[in-house]
């Protein structure tokens, strides 16, 4: 199973590196949400920087990645000091002050956390009104989350945070996904086994969004778009997605 691992790997790499002299695009990513794009071990890393390259070098492009937290990365591609930010859910919130590609690179599930202790079961956002919930600055959560003015939220820089806010009775819910909540807990041992799911919000789709000041936006989101195709054409995008499972179930 590990050498099956690396070799898929190793290919995807492959797959993913452009040509010599290929045009470089700089994107902002996301420095907090680990497995889709996070900052662990000093490194960049995730799921979405993985499509987002192979979309662009199946296009003969290259990207960096300016590595941030997500509110200050999603305001630099609204100003168009950046030409795209991930990881964005399509929400009323966010939907005129960018260009989005024709399809999410992935759809994700909202979960909603509480303490051991709490009674509540299969909520959704609606039963959230009136309730205190801890959110992460900047973040959407889908529609009928985000345009409910009846949620009190309260806001905090990192799902860590939000999590300790639960503990500290200053919150009764939060909301991540599954992914991020377990590769959180097992960072972060003192919140092992002091959480459960309580409900869930809609699924959503994940897309990297451009901005609608940048000069050079709509030229290189059509190339995005152009790469992504031919990415889930290829069955690339299905190896990718299959490999972040593989390496998430063996983490």
């Amino acid at each position: 199973m590990v050498l099956r691992w690396l070799f898929t790997w190793g290919l995807l790499i492959a797959l993913s590196h452009p040509a010599v002299g290929a045009e470089t695009v700089t994107v902002g990513a996301e420095d907090d949400w680990y497995p889709y794009s996070g900052v662990i071990d000093g490194v960049s890393q995730g799921m979405t920087h993985d499509i987002v390259r192979a979309a662009f070098a199946a296009v003969g492009m290259d990207v960096r990645f300016d590595v941030m937290p997500y509110a200050r990365c999603m305001a630099l591609a609204k100003s168009g000091t950046l030409v795209a930010c991930f990881d964005t859910i399509r929400s009323p919130s966010v939907e005129a002050d960018y260009l989005w590609p024709a399809r999410p690179m992935f759809e994700i599930q909202y979960l909603i956390f509480a303490r051991n202790d709490a009674k509540e079961q299969k909520l959704r956002a609606r039963d959230l009104e009136g309730r205190q919930v801890a959110v992460t600055n900047g973040y959407e959560y889908g529609a009928a989350f985000d345009t409910n003015p009846r949620i009190k939220r309260v806001v905090t820089m990192h799902d860590e945070r939000n999590f300790r806010m639960l503990l500290l009775g200053r919150a009764e819910f939060t909301i991540t996904t599954q992914e991020n909540a377990r590769l959180l807990f097992e960072r972060q041992s003192t919140l092992t086994g002091r959480f459960k799911v309580v409900g869930s919000l809609d699924p959503e789709g994940i897309y990297t969004v451009f901005s609608r000041k940048h000069p050079e936006a709509v030229r290189i989101m059509g190339r995005f778009d152009q790469g992504l195709q031919a990415i889930i054409k290829s069955g690339q995008h299905r190896a990718i997605l299959e490999a972040w499972r593989s390496r998430l179930v063996g983490s």
